[in-house]
C-alpha cells in the first residue's frame, strides 16, 4: 500500500511538471506570436550568411546553448516555434 502511494506521488509530479513546462511554453509563444515573431525570426534566419548551411549551424548553435538549461520537452516547445517558418520558406 505504501508502494501505491509512492507511486502515485512520482506519476502525479512528473505530469504536473509537464503541465507547467507547456503552461510557461504558451506564457512565451502567445506574445512571440503577437508581435510577429515567426516573422522576424524568419527574417533573421534566412539573412545568415551560407543559406541553408549558416541556418543549419545557426540552428544547432541556438538548440546546444539551449540544451545546457532546458530538457527535451522545453527545447522542442521553445525552438520550434522560432525555426519552423524559417525551414518551411
Amino acid at each position: 500500500r505504501a508502494s501505491l502511494r509512492a507511486v502515485v506521488d512520482s506519476t502525479t509530479l512528473i505530469s504536473c511538471c509537464a503541465l507547467f513546462i507547456l503552461v510557461g511554453s504558451t506564457f512565451f509563444t502567445l506574445p512571440f506570436n503577437a508581435v510577429d515573431g515567426k516573422l522576424w525570426m524568419g527574417s533573421v534566419f534566412a539573412a545568415l550568411p551560407g543559406g541553408r548551411t549558416g541556418f543549419l549551424v545557426a540552428a544547432v548553435l541556438l538548440i546546444f546553448g539551449l540544451a545546457f538549461f532546458l530538457d527535451f520537452v522545453e527545447i522542442a516547445f521553445l525552438a520550434l516555434p522560432l525555426l519552423m517558418p524559417t525551414v518551411l520558406a
